[in-house]
């Protein structure tokens, strides 16, 4: 199996373009977020920005308008139905942190796979909605990222036993892109290669640490990667920044918020 260490991503990364301005970096669009859960779209659009995105707009319940603009001022905001966005306007989109089960939701995510051309990041309850909607997996190709962790992943494919070779048979399959969040991450490509990521702790086992995988991922894609390279180095940027985090602090400590805030540690984006 591959490793994403340090030799791969010194090799995949892209130098950011010295002349470039914020459409240069890209436009994410973060669907997340459902009253009482608002926190985790938050999260993910602030982590897309922390990793490099040029631009980023959150579509969340109204009630996390005031704290995503208090705290986040360069974020953007709509509160518009997904049928009104012209969705050519973003880069890559993320769907499913906090989005919850309702005929919304639903519909938000067949949308998305029916009519959106970019590259798609689905986390969270959107994944859980795959499960409940198997219809939709026929929809899924490569331009699209799951990333489950391995109690999601076994709700979408209703499986027990070795995840590490279903995760491998679900991405060749569906020809699609799959981080499998565990302990190591494993990345599973269309192409029939397999990852597994060398950083991280379980100090990244705390709420919303899922959520900033999303949003850095979508970052990476709306910035030009290609979704296998942008699911790596995803995977490979969250457990170093989190790694950063603990020399200072305690693993037990450690919260989502923590690992945003030393993205720019880094330094492997610039």
């Amino acid at each position: 199996m591959n490793q994403i260490d340090n030799n791969w991503v010194t090799t995949h990364t892209k130098h950011r373009l010295l002349k470039g301005h914020k459409k240069t970096f890209g436009h994410v669009l973060i669907i997340a977020g459902s009253p009482g859960k608002v926190g985790s779209g938050i999260l993910c659009a602030r982590a897309a920005l922390h990793a490099g995105c040029g631009l980023v707009t959150a579509k969340i319940p109204v009630e996390g308008l005031s704290a995503l603009l208090t705290g986040n001022p360069e974020i953007m905001y709509t509160t518009a139905a997904i049928t009104d966005l012209d969705l050519s306007h973003f880069d890559a989109i993320a769907i499913g942190p906090g989005i919850g089960f309702s005929e919304e939701a639903i519909y938000n995510l067949r949308y998305l796979l029916l009519n959106y051309v970019g590259p798609l990041v689905i986390d969270a309850d959107a994944l859980s909605i795959l499960g409940l909607h198997p219809d939709l997996l026929n929809l899924l190709n490569e331009r699209h990222i799951l990333t489950p962790h391995v109690g999601e992943f076994a709700r979408i494919q209703k499986f027990s036993g070795n995840s590490e070779q279903q995760s491998f048979a679900f991405s060749h399959a569906h020809s699609t892109n799959l981080i499998l969040k565990s302990s190591p991450t494993l990345v599973s490509l269309p192409s029939g290669q397999q990852f597994v990521n060398t950083t991280g702790n379980d100090g990244m086992a705390t709420a919303g640490s899922g959520d900033v995988l999303t949003g850095i991922t979508a970052a990476l894609c709306a910035q030009g990667y290609e979704n296998a390279d942008a699911a790596c180095l995803a995977v490979y940027v969250h457990g170093l920044a989190a790694d950063i985090a603990i020399e200072t602090q305690s693993k037990s400590s450690l919260v989502a918020s923590d690992i945003i805030n030393h993205l720019g540690k880094t330094r492997l984006l610039d």
